[in-house]
Parts: C-alpha cells; sequence; structure tokens
C-alpha cells in the first residue's frame, strides 16, 4: 500500500529536523580544519563520473581527488543523481539537499557555465571553466565515410542514448528521415558497445562520449563535428560551483583548476580516458 503523501511530506521535514547540518554550506576555514572536502559528481555518467567494478572512476572524479590534494583535503564523493534540470541539481547538490535527505556537497563538478543558468541560480556561484563541451559523431570509417554531413546515415545505423539531445535532433532532423536508421541505447555505455559490435555505424552523443566510445570500440573510430542544421547549441563550458557563502573555497578550487590546467594535468586526466582536452573560452 501506497503511503499518503502528507505522510512522505511530514517524514521528509522530519528528516530536515533531524540532520540540519547536512544541508549548511562550508566556508574555507571550516572545510580546512575539517580536513575533508564533500566533491558532487554526476552518477552513471561516463567518463565523467561512474562505478566499475565497485570503485568510482571517472574524469570529474580524478579532477576532484587532484583538487582534495592540492588543498590538502581528504576527497569524499557525493553521488548526485541528475534531476529535471541543472537547477534541480544544484539546488540538491550544493545550495539546499534532496528533500529526503543526503546534505549538500562542498562543490559540484561539470556545471554549465552558462550566463542563463547563472542568473537564475542565485544561491550559487559558477565558475572555473574546465572544459568545453559540444556534440559530435563518433563513425566507424570502414562503414562510413566523409561524414561532413549526417547523409551516410540515410542508408547506415547510427546510435544515440534515449532522452539525451543527440536522440532527440536524430528523431527530427531532416525532416524525420533518419528517424528509421536510429538505434536507441538505454545508455551510454551499451552505446559505446553497439558500436565496438558494429551493431551501429556511428554514434551521435556529447564529444567527451564520442571520444570515449571510441576507445571502448577499439577499432580506429573518427570522431568529428559534422554539419547538423537546426542544433542551436553546438559547444558549452563547463566548470564547477559552490554555494554563495562559501566564495573563498571556490576561489581556492578554481585556482587550482587553473594549476591543473596550465601544468597539463588536466589533459592528462582527460587522455586516460581517451577524451580530447580543450577549453575554448576562459574566465
Amino acid at each position: 500500500m501506497t503511503a499518503p503523501r502528507h505522510a512522505i511530506c511530514f517524514l521528509a521535514a522530519l528528516i530536515a529536523l533531524v540532520l540540519p547540518y547536512q544541508a549548511h554550506s562550508r566556508p574555507l576555514d571550516d572545510v580546512t580544519q575539517t580536513g575533508w572536502l564533500r566533491i558532487a559528481v554526476y552518477q552513471d555518467f561516463e567518463p565523467f563520473s561512474y562505478t566499475e567494478n565497485g570503485e568510482l572512476k571517472g574524469i570529474d572524479v580524478d579532477i576532484g581527488k587532484a583538487l582534495a590534494k592540492a588543498l590538502k583535503l581528504e576527497p569524499r564523493f557525493m553521488n548526485l543523481q541528475a534531476d529535471e534540470d541543472v537547477d534541480d541539481d544544484l539546488r540538491n547538490g550544493v545550495w539546499k539537499g534532496h528533500y529526503l535527505g543526503g546534505g549538500v556537497a562542498d562543490v559540484m563538478l561539470h556545471v554549465p557555465v552558462d550566463p542563463e543558468v547563472k542568473q537564475r541560480n542565485e544561491f550559487v556561484v559558477i565558475f572555473g571553466r574546465y572544459y568545453t563541451e559540444g556534440i559530435a559523431i563518433a563513425a566507424n570509417p570502414k562503414m562510413v565515410k566523409n561524414v561532413i554531413t549526417l547523409a551516410p546515415f540515410l542508408d547506415e545505423k547510427i546510435g544515440a542514448e534515449i532522452d539525451t539531445l543527440a536522440s532527440f535532433y536524430l528523431g527530427s532532423a531532416f525532416g524525420g528521415q533518419l528517424r528509421d536508421n536510429m538505434v536507441s541505447y538505454k545508455t551510454i555505455a551499451t552505446a559505446a558497445e553497439g558500436l565496438k559490435n558494429r551493431e551501429i555505424a556511428g554514434l551521435m552523443a556529447i564529444k567527451s562520449q564520442a571520444d570515449w566510445a571510441a576507445k571502448v570500440a577499439g577499432a580506429p573510430i573518427e570522431v568529428v563535428q559534422p554539419s547538423m542544421p537546426g542544433l542551436m547549441v553546438r559547444n558549452w563550458d563547463i566548470g564547477a560551483a559552490v554555494k554563495y557563502d562559501s566564495r573563498d573555497l571556490g576561489y581556492a578550487i578554481g585556482d587550482e583548476l587553473t594549476k591543473l590546467r596550465k601544468s597539463g594535468e588536466m589533459e592528462k586526466i582527460f587522455a586516460n580516458y581517451g577524451v580530447k582536452h580543450s577549453v575554448k573560452f576562459l574566465d
């Protein structure tokens, strides 16, 4: 029997009363005194943060470890389940916490550095661009050639993870002509396996995942950004976020992100997962 809605709301309120400290932001001095840094990363988000053989790994996980080490802190990770949009994620991960509990992180990684997102989220500070993301195609050159447009996929299969920008675009582009050749996958990991097993000739995804899928596939795979008419956003920047009253922590983390980039360590972290690192627009 399902519990009444008012009972669930009461339980959530009770949890919030019992554990109020979990949602408090922590300025730099407080973080330093405790000796640990809590870092929010997205759950099941290859190649940035995912669990493999019981171990949390990925680009953002390695960046988080590097940041904590530079600040002489112990890294502790908060696995954040993606909500409806980034505003919900910032609320759950940084400034308020989920109504079911779990607290907030000191810093959240993989946040879009976008003026509109900043304007909508007054309780957070978004900073520290460390990667420029985009939309790309990972294509098998033995199955399709000259992928300067999506025309080759009028005759060959192309995959995408369900409920992503790539899947929506493929389902509607060119008047829906690609729809019959689109193969939908539940996760990007299964899509990468589909590319490896030649179930599909290409995979459309965000560029980091296209790069990672090419590494998983093992065979010579070309990652390209062809002409995609009607796609309004081709590239966007990724950074970090802290709560508005933890700006000093944000400054410290921002400085360390810059050092990681300038030293070449950031590029190495990305390369470990087959992803080519680039930052087009810096603060």
